[in-house]
């Protein structure tokens, strides 16, 4: 039996971003699926999102509104309580999914018998220097969750929110939902996917460029992208256009890929 799978997004007045994303979601292989968009544009920035979501025929959707005044957490937690999917799965409005992104995760969760996964490596862009890199977050140095956050596949499960006040109310909302589900329930780090799923650096991230620069520490070597030259390219193929790329190591640049669709 396959689950049905509730991706979740939050956006405001990001309309290029947001319409990429979507997208990315009607291109997903797996059939069983909605999207659930929290949007705090205001009546005609939802428009828009209701627009494009007719121009992809994205098969199931819901579109709520969301006070603007509202933090992040709470935003998610709107999203959470929409969903009917057995699953739900963070779709950030300016991330990009590959068409087998929840195949590939839905299956590898079901698999391992875990309640919820997260991929512990990733492409990830740098859209003003045109650079691509291969995070790996079991490269030294050691963190305490070798994961990307926004990557998570959940079971719907009303134990798990997101925090409305505190800390990580707007910024690292999804950290302590990540250290609830860590304390309560098997987690899957999947590996060796990193081509599924682009994290995005593009000038109005909710976290700064620091944040982002630092990750190029774990980025896989120059000589490991030599060697899955063909599988990054044939990645990137399945995205929407992104324009020529740098694709980079954490020792240099390993080779340049031209998009001229």
């Amino acid at each position: 039996m396959n689950p049905t799978v509730s991706c979740l997004m939050v956006t405001r007045d990001r309309p290029a971003l947001a319409d990429r994303a979507i997208g990315c979601f009607a291109a997903q292989h797996y059939p069983h699926r909605e999207l659930v968009i929290v949007s705090q544009g205001g009546p005609a920035y939802t428009e828009r999102l209701r627009s494009s979501v007719r121009a992809h025929g994205v098969p199931q959707s819901v579109i709520l509104d969301g006070d603007p005044a509202l933090r992040l957490g709470a935003l998610r937690n709107l999203s959470l309580d929409a969903a009917s999917g057995d699953l739900v799965c963070v779709w950030d409005d300016d991330d990009l999914n590959h068409p087998d992104r929840l195949t590939v995760q839905i299956g590898a969760l079901a698999e391992a018998g875990a309640h919820s996964s997260f991929l512990s490596d990733h492409l990830q862009l740098f859209g003003a220097d045109r650079e691509l890199h291969w995070i790996d977050w079991r490269r030294p140095p050691a963190g305490r969750y070798p994961l990307l956050p926004p990557t998570m596949l959940m079971t719907r499960d009303t134990r798990f929110r997101y925090p409305e006040s505190g800390r990580y109310e707007h910024y690292g909302e999804d950290w302590q939902l990540l250290l609830d589900l860590h304390r309560d329930v098997p987690v899957q780090h999947l590996h060796g996917h990193g081509q599924l799923y682009i994290y995005t650096y593009h000038g109005r991230n909710v976290f700064p460029g620091d944040h982002h620069r630092r990750m190029r520490i774990r980025s896989r070597p120059r000589a490991e992208l030599v060697a899955g030259t063909a599988l990054i390219r044939a990645a990137l193929a399945a995205y929407p256009p992104l324009g020529p790329l740098r694709v980079c190591g954490g020792d240099g640049p390993a080779f340049t890929v031209e998009d001229d669709r």
